[in-house]
């Protein structure tokens, strides 16, 4: 019977999870902080000592599995609304059952030595010093593979916004984000979010103000906008109308605007 070293179960199952957690948050471009994604992780990791437990047949496996997964996603990414909770739980545990899939495969095809898959959990029969350097080495790999294409990722994330309004206009940098789905409720028009501070060159009236609901995956709750007169992006004239909705202290990152991808 092979031997179960339960710290190097758990670190190894941890890990996994962690770099599942990482690529559902850049699949959705979501704005999470990384202590949700860790602290999702350890529960990940926590679970896979299901392997101590008597064989259990497929369909409960994959019940568990499910639960799991929408556990970790709320953990990880929070609830914000029905819709985009069940987005990003399904594309976790899509991601998961991808990932179980190819190690099924690869432990069938190749049979590795000190590998071993027990009610669907992956355990590398490994010393925890080995477990350290591979860990070590494959956050560099993320870390020069991260500082080589940054730039580029990230100029295609990021636009110059020219805003016109009543012969004031404003510029600032906003960036693309698949979560910014929010409209104007009324007229269905995209809604542009920027901070105050990137707006103080627009004097707008409160009573042109309208109310704009938002539902994200950090919450929900209103915010006030207006309708521009004119705005470009990256130089290039809008046709669409299109609402600015004015936050404070909502945006965490560099860049103090977020547009939705389907404005283009």
């Amino acid at each position: 019977m092979q031997t179960i070293y339960v710290d190097i179960l758990v670190v190894i199952n941890m890990f996994e999870d962690f770099l599942l957690l990482l690529c559902v948050k850049y699949i959705l471009r979501l704005n999470i902080k990384y202590f949700r994604i860790i602290a999702a992780s350890v529960l990940g990791g926590l679970s896979s000592v299901s392997v101590l437990l008597p064989n259990v047949n497929f369909l409960y496996s994959v019940v568990i599995k499910l639960l799991l997964g929408f556990a970790l996603s709320f953990i990880a990414f929070g609830y914000g609304s029905r819709k985009k909770f069940i987005k990003s739980s399904l594309t976790l545990i899509m991601l998961s059952f991808l990932f179980s899939g190819a190690m099924i495969f690869f432990y069938l095809t190749v049979r590795p030595n000190g590998m071993y898959i027990i009610n669907d959990v992956v355990y590398f029969d490994i010393s925890p010093v080995l477990l350290i350097i591979l860990t070590v080495v494959i956050y560099f790999i993320l870390f020069i593979y991260r500082k080589v294409f940054q730039n580029h990722a990230h100029s295609g994330l990021v636009h110059s916004i020219k805003i016109l309004y009543k012969n004031n206009q404003t510029e600032f940098k906003c960036k693309t984000d698949s979560g910014c789905n929010v409209k104007e409720p009324f007229s269905g028009s995209s809604v542009i979010i920027a901070e105050r501070e990137q707006l103080s060159d627009i004097d707008v009236n409160e009573q042109n103000l309208r109310i704009i609901p938002f539902e994200s995956l950090g919450g929900s709750g209103i915010i006030k906008g207006f309708k521009a007169d004119e705005v470009y992006i990256d130089g290039k004239k809008l046709s669409e109308e299109i609402y600015i909705g004015i936050c404070d202290n909502v945006i965490k990152s560099e860049i103090k605007g977020l547009m939705p991808e389907n404005i283009q």
